[in-house]
This record gives C-alpha cells, sequence and structure tokens, in this order.
C-alpha cells in the first residue's frame, strides 16, 4: 500500500466529500458521510454501502473548520500544499493505515470464527446425544443403530461414549 500524500489530501479536499478512508486493499475513498456505518472521526472503523471495512483518515470538516490546522486554508479557501504534506506525515505515522485496518479486520474475523466454533460444538453435541439416544430406542445396539442411520458402527461407538463421558 502506497503511503498517503499531500496531494491525496488536496484531492480530498478539493473533491468536496465528507470524509477520506482507506480500505484494507489500500484503496483511498472520498465518502459522504452518510454512506458510511459507523462512526466517521479520524482512525475510526467503518463499513461503506458496499459492505468494505474502511478506516477513517480525515473529515471534511476538520479541515474547513482548522480543528487541526487553524492555518491550513488559503485566502481563496484551498488547502496550503505544504500543510496537506505535513497532514498526511501525520497520518502516515498515527494510524498505521494498511497494519491497523487489516488488524481490526483479523480481530472480527477471529470473533466470527470462535462464535462459529461455538455454534458448532453445540451441534456436535446436539448430534451425539441424539445418536446415543437412537441407540438406546434400539435396545443399545450400535451396530443396528450405525447400519439404519448410514454411519460407520465406530462414529456411533465414538459419539456414544462421548455422551457418557
Amino acid at each position: 500500500m502506497r503511503l498517503l500524500t499531500g496531494a491525496d489530501i488536496i484531492d480530498f479536499h478539493n473533491s468536496r466529500y465528507d470524509t477520506l478512508a482507506v480500505t484494507a486493499a489500500g484503496e483511498y475513498l472520498h465518502l459522504e458521510a452518510d454512506a458510511l456505518d459507523g462512526e466517521t472521526v479520524a482512525y475510526s472503523y467503518a463499513t461503506t454501502e458496499t459492505g468494505e471495512q474502511a478506516q477513517i483518515l480525515l473529515t471534511a470538516s476538520t479541515i474547513d473548520e482548522g480543528d487541526w490546522f487553524p492555518d491550513a486554508l488559503d485566502e481563496n479557501g484551498d488547502l496550503i500544499p505544504s500543510v496537506a504534506d505535513e497532514m498526511a506525515d501525520i497520518i502516515n505515522s498515527d494510524a498505521g493505515l494498511r497494519t491497523s485496518l487489516q488488524v481490526h479486520e483479523i480481530r472480527e474475523a477471529t470473533t466470527a470464527w470462535e462464535a462459529s466454533v461455538q455454534e458448532t460444538n453445540r451441534l456436535a453435541d446436539d448430534r451425539a446425544r441424539r445418536i446415543a439416544a437412537f441407540v438406546q430406542h434400539c435396545g443399545g445396539n450400535q451396530s443396528y443403530a450405525a447400519r439404519l442411520l448410514g454411519l460407520d458402527q465406530s462414529t456411533v461407538n465414538k459419539l456414544v461414549r462421548k455422551v457418557a463421558i
């Protein structure tokens, strides 16, 4: 991913969009704030209308209202290039851009994976209980139950032992 430049910030300012963001793929986006689901403060994460995760880098109000650099605009309302370069340097060093977005996405993926593992384990336990109950219904004959269920007898044996533990 290429680093953010002062020219990127000037292009963003001239675009008149609300928010400058970066995707995990390193694509810089100019977005309207209402096109994002999530916070739109610097370095926060949001989801675009297309479902892509993005890290917010800068908002137009930060430049226009002089919140960060009071003298960022010249008398014509244009962003001063040296100020844009300084903003880019600060954002590049503060945000850890791509790395921080990737870490955020990895954490989200890990949380989703952990939830799916818990659900898978719950379903496996439920399956084992049902098979053990079916074996009991078959008079405890695991071989007969396995044939009726279309399973290996060793699978049925393991599942019955699992429930008994």
